[in-house]
């Protein structure tokens, strides 16, 4: 709260406003600008409080009501403020009455420009905190990057093996295990572009089966090693 409206504030005679007052300023707030928009609006209130009561000075109950409204925008002065300016009331001396005003327009001059510099350290805050979370945003997205690449380059060094051995076992005329392993390696180097795919978890599965199926299929046609053997007739 700006102190000058108190030392204005004892110098009164007011008046009762046509309007009744009753919206308060607003509730507290942590931001700074909404902070300095309530006590601009507070300090307009005591001022204007004070500025009628001063032009109503021959009317004591004016004056009191006025005041009142006024105090109620400002904390409650201490012992020594108090004995202070009561002081100077009994000594009615205007040149201290002078000197008590400039005093007051140079401190208030002193708090708007402090303000004001609080305010601008504000947004600069601001923004370099924006700043820095938009670069962790980078680097977490680039983290992630190098994460998904690594998974991807293991997986397709895996399948690059299930494809050689492929390659190697067409060579030699196992047809169906080259195709069962190149599968398997199409199956393997697929898999790290299924991992944030909803159909992931269906896609391992169908692989599973297709790979135990063709399994199955090959055991099922190999010769059993005790059926008899026919004998050519002669």
């Amino acid at each position: 709260m700006r102190l000058p409206l108190v030392i204005a504030l004892l110098a009164l005679t007011g008046c009762s406003t046509t309007t009744p007052d009753t919206t308060g300023t607003g509730t507290p707030s942590a931001d700074l600008g909404t902070l300095g928009t309530q006590i601009d609006k507070s300090d307009q209130r005591v001022a204007a409080a004070v500025t009628v009561a001063r032009e109503n000075a021959d009317k004591p109950d004016v004056v009191k009501a006025e005041t009142g409204v006024a105090l109620a925008y400002l904390p409650k002065p201490d012992a020594q403020a108090l004995d202070y300016v009561r002081n100077r009331v009994a000594r009615a001396n205007p040149e201290e009455y002078k000197r008590a005003e400039d005093a007051g327009r140079k401190l208030l001059a002193v708090i708007d420009a402090n303000f004001a510099k609080a305010e601008a350290d504000a947004l600069k805050n601001k923004a370099a905190l924006d700043n820095a979370n938009r670069q962790i945003t980078a680097l977490k997205a680039e983290v992630e990057s190098v994460r998904t690449e690594g998974i991807r380059n293991a997986f397709a060094v895996g399948a690059g093996i299930c494809f050689l051995a492929a390659l190697a076992m067409g060579l030699l005329g196992q047809y169906l295990r080259a195709s069962v392993a190149f599968l398997v390696g199409a199956g393997i180097g697929g898999l790290p572009y299924l991992f944030a795919s909803p159909y992931f978890l269906p896609g391992v599965g169908g692989l599973v089966l297709l790979v135990v199926a063709l399994v199955w299929l090959h055991i099922r046609k190999r010769p059993c090693p005790d059926a008899p053997q026919e004998t050519p007739q002669g």
